[in-house]
């Protein structure tokens, strides 16, 4: 039989479904975690309401982590296909140094802040003491979520999916179990513990793997291939698109604000769960446009254009389908997936059904997106998806939040005018960056 060349397999669509595939479940397991804390306290709703608060908050900073990950992945694929082997050890020491330290600046924070931040975003009252418990032990350990980014980002960018989801799938067993013996006890702090020990071991176990694996010790000598250099060209590639995520996650934190001024806790939680089901939709597109990053960096590094084209329409086409048939089937078992979270007021769930209909056409407005702005930001042309995401979130989602969903503003729609907002923006931009990746502007921005 006929070996297939390196070439050959990067051009095939069978070897960026066997990358998506592991990236798919370690997603999963992660979304998985991420809300089992809330599936497992539900009927404790003003405890949801605290948690749903806490990783709005949160989320915001874990962005910055999210610029090293996503800077490493993308030098890291380059620096592959170009065979530049000493740039990719320095994009190793730079990205796990500057997340590192940043993740405990960042837990600090969130130790010290943490009252103001709700009341900034006008947490109830009765609500306010189980939140701060939260946020306080799972903020305060959110350098744990710095290291994990990094060094799933590290085996990502050496196809080594197969073992980074076999870790967060082990995480994931243990934060359940954590939370099956804590939650009798000790209610929302045995969460939020669960949450932070697996976590732990969760960065042991990945640490060991990275060294096994990549033959690379950032640890015992983390600054012996820092570069200044190559420092700069992460925080250019992952700045402009840390910027863009750090918009969007603000953009939440306001429209949370505007829902939470409603000044019905049931609403806050159908935002809550809508938001949770909105994932699942676009889960799948995630995975396969960060296998694709993978894919079309080590492409892009040896030049070949064409191809890398080819691998966007593929994997745009596996996205949209995936995000329609998710987000239909969400729509027409709405009563019974809000049913999980206990939610039985028949006005809550007509809400929660007209949400998930309008989320079948911003689901596939962010298809589009997440595909062609991870494309644009591998090939180098970082600055227009970042301004251009910046202004049609605020000037569209934030704004068009307030004015239709907000109390007594305009149209009075809550929720529902919320999620028009949301669909607006994505669908706007959707038809921006199409046309931006049709034009080829990016081929003149080429990183290597």
């Amino acid at each position: 039989m006929q070996k297939i060349t390196s070439y050959e397999k990067l051009t095939s669509f069978k070897y960026l479904i066997v990358l998506t595939l592991p990236i798919f479940l370690e997603l999963l397991l992660q979304m998985i975690v991420g809300y089992s804390d809330q599936i497992m306290i539900s009927k404790d709703q003003d405890a949801v309401t605290a948690i749903t608060n806490t990783n709005t908050i949160v989320n915001v900073f874990i962005i910055a982590f999210q610029v090293f990950s996503m800077g490493a992945i993308i030098l890291i694929s380059h620096y592959k296909g170009a065979k530049n082997y000493e740039g990719e050890k320095s994009v190793y020491s730079v990205a796990f140094v500057l997340s590192t330290l940043i993740g405990i600046g960042i837990s600090i924070i969130l130790l010290t802040c943490s009252k103001w931040f709700f009341q900034w975003i006008r947490l109830d009252e009765s609500c306010m003491e189980k939140g701060l418990i939260y946020i306080r032990i799972v903020g305060g350990c959110i350098f744990l979520q710095a290291i994990t980014s990094t060094l799933s980002a590290f085996l990502k960018s050496n196809s080594y999916m197969k073992e980074s989801t076999i870790i967060s799938a082990l995480v994931n067993v243990l934060n359940i179990a954590g939370n099956f013996i804590l939650i009798p006890y000790l209610g929302i702090m045995g969460v939020a513990i669960s949450s932070v020990v697996s976590r732990a071991i969760g960065v042991v176990i990945l640490s060991i793997v990275f060294v096994k694996r990549v033959k690379v010790n950032i640890f015992l000598h983390p600054l012996r291939n820092f570069s200044t250099p190559i420092l700069k060209k992460i925080l250019s590639i992952g700045g402009p698109s840390g910027g863009e995520a750090l918009s969007y996650n603000a953009s939440q934190i306001i429209i949370l604000a505007v829902v939470n001024n409603l000044g019905n806790k049931g609403i806050v939680n159908i935002k809550s769960y809508a938001s949770m089901f909105a994932m699942v939709s676009y889960l799948f597109t995630s995975a396969i446009s960060q296998a694709m990053q993978v894919v079309v960096g080590e492409l892009l590094g040896r030049g070949a254009v064409q191809e890398s084209k080819k691998k966007v329409y593929q994997t745009l086409l596996a996205s949209v389908i995936s995000a329609t048939i998710i987000s239909l089937i969400l729509f027409f078992i709405s009563d019974i997936a809000y049913g999980i979270f206990k939610i039985s007021d028949p006005e809550l769930l007509k809400i929660g059904k007209m949400v998930l209909f309008i989320e079948i056409f911003l689901e596939i407005g962010r298809a589009f997106n997440i595909v062609f702005v991870r494309f644009l930001q591998t090939s180098g042309d970082i600055a227009f998806p970042t301004i251009m995401s910046v202004i049609f979130c605020w000037s569209v989602a934030v704004l068009g939040s307030f004015l239709l969903g907000g109390k007594n503003i305009w149209l009075n729609l809550g929720l529902i005018g919320v999620w028009i907002a949301m669909a607006m923006d994505e669908c706007i931009r959707a038809i921006l960056f199409m046309i931006r990746f049709k034009t080829g502007a990016w081929e003149r921005k080429l990183i290597v």
